[in-house]
């Protein structure tokens, strides 16, 4: 079967563009790949076309904005996704018109296609106090409790992605002063993590239960399971909201947030630096953001630090003996005639 112009050109793109050219990683590349699995399924089950017979012509802007709507509403998904989607779109569609510039109109008018405005929620995280309960949590008289505690601790601590924590090694791990994590970001990108005195022994210490200071190791992963492999991001959920369960029934006092994911340690992190006065610059280094706009997030959240700044510059000018408006009679008979 001869091979069409889209599938050459699709295979191209994930195959050798992506990850030679772009260096993306390994979670972006799935993350679009499904987005064009769907793109299949939706021509295949909504316009009777099969993925070996789909060419670029078949393919249209409105045939894109039909495929979103599609995904809308029968996979119900969020607008957050639904964009994530048009980005990968967008993406291969700007590859598109540089490898086969006969379709630059038709993909053009797709690059067109706008996101769909968003609510920004403010961000979940836990409080100093709530915090401090959740790591009380682990039972650190057994090996698993241990490694709970400094999985936690370490993903705090560092501000790190669900995946960079996964993604962790041995080698890793600098124990000698200044004791620092290397943490590999999106697109490949390295930085070094500064990691505190009390999570430093923790992970001495964990190290040293497993033997993982043996020479050799050094590419070993940090965190693994019974398999020896590394940790997935439903076990890493896992052992979080097996620990937020707990601390809810011992502490009812104290407000948890609903659930807890791995990301939410991450912002828990930013928005105890941002109340501690730490500069907002100081936060996008460590946490691996390309721009401060994605950081100043954070500072949007923060109702203790508006709180704050708006009693800096208060003004008291209301008086106490403020005379009730409504004994001015004359004031109150000229507003009920008015509506007459």
């Amino acid at each position: 079967m001869k091979q069409t112009d889209f599938a050459k050109t699709l295979t191209r793109y994930l195959s050798q563009y992506l990850p030679g050219q772009r260096n993306v990683s390994t979670n972006t590349i799935k993350s679009y790949r499904d987005t064009f699995k769907q793109i299949l399924k939706f021509c295949d089950t909504e316009l009777q076309i099969s993925p070996e017979s789909l060419t670029f012509n078949m393919i249209k802007s409105d045939t894109i904005q039909d495929f979103l709507v599609w995904l809308e509403k029968t996979k119900e998904i969020s607008i957050n996704t639904r964009n994530q989607r048009l980005a990968a779109i967008h993406s291969f569609y700007r590859y598109v018109q540089m490898e086969n510039p006969e379709n630059m109109f038709e993909c053009q008018k797709i690059l067109c296609i706008p996101f769909k405005k968003r609510e920004i929620k403010p961000i979940d995280y836990l409080t100093q106090e709530s915090l401090k309960v959740l790591f009380e949590q682990p039972n650190t008289n057994t090996a698993k409790g241990r490694r709970d505690l400094i999985i936690m601790a370490l993903l705090y601590d560092t501000g790190a992605r669900i995946q960079e924590l996964i993604d962790l090694k041995v080698g890793n791990i600098r124990l000698a002063k200044p004791a620092t994590v290397l943490l590999m970001g999106k697109g490949g990108k390295a930085r070094y993590v500064p990691i505190m005195g009390k999570t430093r022994d923790l992970l001495e210490n964990y190290l040293k239960e497993n033997y993982l200071l043996e020479n050799g190791k050094q590419n070993h992963p940090l965190f693994y399971n019974s398999a020896r492999q590394p940790f997935t991001r439903p076990g890493i959920t896992y052992i979080l909201e097996k620990y937020l369960i707990k601390a809810k029934e011992l502490h009812s006092e104290i407000m948890f947030p609903d659930k807890l994911k791995p990301h939410m340690m991450r912002h828990t992190k930013a928005m105890h630096l941002l109340e501690a006065g730490v500069n907002l610059i100081y936060i996008r280094d460590l946490l691996g953001h390309v721009n401060v706009s994605t950081t100043e997030h954070y500072a949007r959240t923060n109702s203790q630090m508006k709180r704050k700044a708006l009693e800096a510059v208060y003004m008291e000018v209301v008086k106490q003996n403020v005379p009730v408006w409504d004994e001015n009679k004359d004031l109150m008979n000229w507003l009920k005639e008015l509506c007459k």
